[in-house]
């Protein structure tokens, strides 16, 4: 072979392997790559309209900021990662890489909208922690918070199914209230399979009473069964509209109880200072865990905030992961948050052993 032969060889495969890695590095991977996402004020609007406006109560004024953060999930279902983007995940602090089957089942991405059931998911949960947040919210200020049972959803083909709808209220079964889960609990309790029963629900604001032929529940034969998949809701004289429709997730919801206590006292919790955070709140104003604690921290850094409200529940991924210039607050409650923020006592941290 000559020496040009040797050479134009030599051009040809190095240009197959570049080829060749390049398809490799652009192929998708069964991970998925949690990344710090944007940050939103809760004191301040989105889209043009304020995050959090309340009406049919004395309202104050605020400054600064309650950062609502995000993740962005590169490789959830809809969306697709590739090896070129893992490999650079793997080696940036502020991003975490891991087996999508640890945080989806695998038909998550079946069917022809995966991307959409997703999204859909994401916002029923968004929408139940905005709810669980304002009556935390308006629990702790003392506002009147009268709760009741919602159906969320009617599984298709169960008794309930063209009986009752989401969104229905649940006032009584049988003719007695059931104003709480406890209450729905006890009276099927004594509803045998197979039994009628008079439901009664509040629907668009008409009082509605329907009758449902129970089955057999298919997990416990001798309880009767209608199918219905229940949340709690709320009423209250106090209106509190919450207007961030391009987030989704149950995360936000210890952000948002904070900036409704802020607009609802007349001490400002953030008092000027760049404040971010996250957690899940019980209607109770207990805060819980959330995914992505991680990105969340980098991207409250990024986003200019100084103090962070992580979930007590969360600590031992926040110890040794806090970034530089951060101040990581750890909490349980809502009125631990309130009273850290307030600046009384002895800020709650995460414990590092």
């Amino acid at each position: 072979m000559t020496r040009r032969a040797r050479t134009t060889a030599l051009i040809l495969t190095f240009i197959a392997l570049v080829v060749t890695m390049g398809v490799t590095l652009s192929r998708p991977v069964p991970y998925v790559q949690l990344s710090p996402g944007p940050v939103y004020n809760a004191l301040g609007e989105n889209q043009g309209s304020p995050v959090v406006s309340v009406d049919g109560a004395t309202t104050y004024p605020t400054d600064g900021s309650l950062g609502i953060t995000t993740v962005f999930e590169t490789g959830a279902p809809g969306s697709r990662l590739t090896l070129s983007q893992a490999l650079r995940g793997w080696i940036d602090p502020a991003v975490d890489v891991v087996p999508r089957d640890l945080l989806f089942p695998p038909d998550a991405f079946d069917g022809d909208d995966p991307g959409g059931t997703f999204q859909r998911q994401g916002a029923a949960q968004m929408a139940e922690s905005e709810q669980s947040a304002v009556a935390a919210a308006l629990n702790y200020v003392g506002e009147p918070v009268t709760y009741e049972v919602v159906i969320d959803e009617v599984q298709v083909g169960a008794p309930a199914d063209g009986a009752l709808v989401s969104g229905d209220v649940l006032i009584e079964i049988n003719g007695t209230p059931v104003p709480d889960y406890r209450s729905v609990k006890r009276v099927m309790g004594d509803v045998a399979p197979g039994d009628d029963i008079a439901v009664q629900v509040r629907r668009d604001d008409e009082v509605v009473l329907e009758s449902v032929a129970t089955e057999a529940n298919p997990d416990d034969p001798e309880r009767a069964y209608l199918g219905l998949i229940l949340g709690l809701g709320f009423t209250s004289p106090v209106e509190v509209d919450l207007s961030l429709d391009n987030v989704g997730g149950p995360s936000a919801g210890l952000i948002f109880s904070l900036a409704i206590v802020d607009t609802l006292t007349p001490e400002q919790l953030a008092a000027g200072r760049a404040i971010a955070g996250t957690g899940t709140i019980t209607p109770e104003g207990k805060v819980g865990p959330i995914g992505g604690i991680v990105q969340k921290m980098f991207g409250a850094r990024d986003d200019g905030a100084t103090v962070f409200l992580a979930p007590r529940s969360n600590c031992a991924e926040v110890v040794g992961s806090e970034p530089d210039g951060l101040d990581v607050i750890a909490v349980r409650t809502l009125s631990e948050a309130v009273l850290a923020l307030e600046g009384d006592g002895e800020l709650p941290r995460c414990p590092t052993s």
